[in-house]
């Protein structure tokens, strides 16, 4: 596993090894409640490893509602919250993570209009935003979101929190 300080190593990894760092995300079940659970052990997750900084958490269905969203800390703004709308956007469409779709984006060198053509003034293939899945249902549940750092570490928070809480289940 890439550590927090390691982030920008993410951009050295290949596809394939980007996608083996989602091992472990697929959770047991997935309710509201259990979206509540795991929206605050991603909270507490932001504050304990990244305490100077502030960042908005989101879980969205794939229907579109949501439900969680909430800040780690005073000092977010608005632009974060545009953030996590064009971060999931990409997780809800590709099911993929964010960054991995960014990751394939350098890679041929493409931009999401040219390769996927889709805006990129609505999608953002940025880090930060990773599938929620369950065993035994191929279909994507919907998406978890955090911004407010480097997008490697958004992302490695993300999945970080999933796996946890995979653990926990």
């Amino acid at each position: 596993m890439v550590s927090f300080e390691d982030h920008l190593s993410l951009f050295n990894l290949s596809l394939e090894e980007l996608e083996q760092l989602q091992e472990g995300t697929t959770l047991k079940k997935f309710n509201a409640d259990e979206a509540w659970k795991l929206g605050c052990l991603t909270r507490v997750l932001a504050i304990e490893l990244f305490p100077k900084q502030s960042l908005v958490i989101d879980i969205t269905l794939a229907s579109g509602q949501v439900l969680f969203h909430t800040s780690s800390g005073s000092g977010t703004a608005v632009d974060n919250d545009e953030w996590v709308n064009r971060k999931k956007k990409v997780v809800l469409r590709i099911g993929k993570p964010s960054f991995m779709v960014g990751q394939k984006l350098r890679m041929k060198k493409m931009t999401m209009e040219e390769s996927l053509g889709i805006s990129s003034m609505e999608y953002a293939s940025h880090g930060g935003s990773v599938p929620i899945k369950i065993d035994g249902f191929d279909n994507l549940i919907g998406a978890l979101t955090v911004s407010g750092l480097p997008q490697g570490q958004d992302h490695l928070l993300a999945t970080t929190a999933l796996k946890k809480f995979r653990d926990l289940q």
